[in-house]
């Protein structure tokens, strides 16, 4: 089947579950709710096909993809009969720590030999989605996914897309490379990022303001224990550097509350001041799901990728990257005009 987007993933947890079930939920192409774009350069959701996925939970190890997501947070709404792919066993390098070993339950299974597994199995595109902090087991894996010859999505903080020596090796292998940290389809950074726009457009002059997440999964587990400040670091520079803003920004995950399972709250605060020196307050919270938040993004990015492999492009493709992650090799102030150079990349106008 020509049309098939042969997809491995490594790290099976909420966000794999989301994108999993995705691929079932719109199997009826008349139902597009929830998706930025439901055809995507002739590409439907149902075009992906998981040709391979890694983990190392002896909860998911061994197990056919539709029995080793049960054990994730994120509830299962769909038949997943047909993704039986059997889960294989990654490495582990840093990817647990003290805090999310009881979580995750680790394998005692042998590590296969990824790179093989991706060439045997024909994956095209390799999309990691494994814990923030985990960067040995990152870079390991995009050096697989490399000796593969296939391309790379990070959805994780590491730098890989915008690691110049991981970008030039991509880019001479004829590669295309993806990344830094996914963004969310409506989470508080692009919120953040719209509102403190709209302010300014309005001539409203921003004073101070912070968007910060509180979050029960196990992705905001490890960004309270080892990622909180390069997260934040980064969401913050997304915000205030993209706008252009000399004004205190403050983004980022503050606290684990282990009850909100895979929900995350997000509080935004943002101070401004208009006419005659008046103050404009805004207090906002926004309640999201974690898993599913970032489906429609990845769904358009791997799609993307696929063009991106057809066409020949190597290297960081920051046409894709900055459309979807926080962290892109150039960051592009608005998320419209990010689109409109995706869209002309797609075109082969880039």
């Amino acid at each position: 089947m020509p049309n098939r987007i042969k997809l491995a993933i490594v790290g099976i947890g909420n966000a794999a579950s989301a994108l999993i079930q995705g691929i079932e939920y719109y199997k009826d192409r008349s139902f597009n709710k929830g998706l930025l774009y439901p055809t995507f350069a002739g590409y439907h959701i149902t075009d992906i096909e998981i040709s391979a996925a890694f983990d190392i939970s002896a909860n998911k190890v061994g197990m056919a993809l539709n029995e080793a997501l049960k054990s994730n947070e994120l509830q299962i709404i769909v038949d997943l009969s047909n993704q039986d792919k059997i889960v294989s066993m990654g490495v582990v390098k840093d990817g647990i720590i003290k805090e999310t070993i009881g979580k995750i339950n680790p394998s005692n299974a042998p590590s296969i030999n990824i790179a093989d597994k991706l060439r045997d199995s024909a994956t095209e595109i390799v999309l990691c989605l494994l814990p923030s902090g985990a960067d040995e087991a990152v870079e390991f894996y995009a050096k697989q996914a490399l000796d593969a010859g296939c391309a790379f999505i990070n959805a994780t903080p590491t730098s890989i897309a915008t690691n110049k020596t991981f970008a030039k090796k991509y880019q001479d292998a004829g590669l295309p490379l993806i990344g830094d940290d996914l963004q969310d389809q409506f989470g508080a950074t692009i919120v953040h990022k719209l509102l403190l726009q709209q302010m300014i457009d309005q001539g409203v002059e921003i004073k101070e303001s912070y968007a910060l997440d509180v979050g029960g999964g196990l992705e905001s587990l490890n960004t309270i224990y080892r990622t909180r400040h390069v997260k934040r670091e980064i969401k913050s520079k997304s915000v205030a550097a993209a706008l252009k803003i000399n004004a205190p920004i403050v983004a980022g995950t503050s606290d684990y509350v282990p009850h909100l399972g895979n929900s995350r709250n997000s509080m935004l605060w943002l101070v401004g001041q208009g006419f005659l020196g008046s103050e404009i307050i805004m207090d906002i919270k926004i309640q999201t799901q974690d898993g599913p938040n970032g489906g429609a993004i990845l769904i358009d990015v791997i799609r993307a990728t696929k063009i991106a492999l057809q066409q020949g492009a190597s290297g960081s493709i920051n046409e894709i990257s900055s459309y979807g992650f926080k962290n892109p090799p150039r960051l592009i102030s608005n998320p419209k005009k990010a689109g409109e150079d995706l869209a002309k990349f797609i075109m082969g106008m880039m």
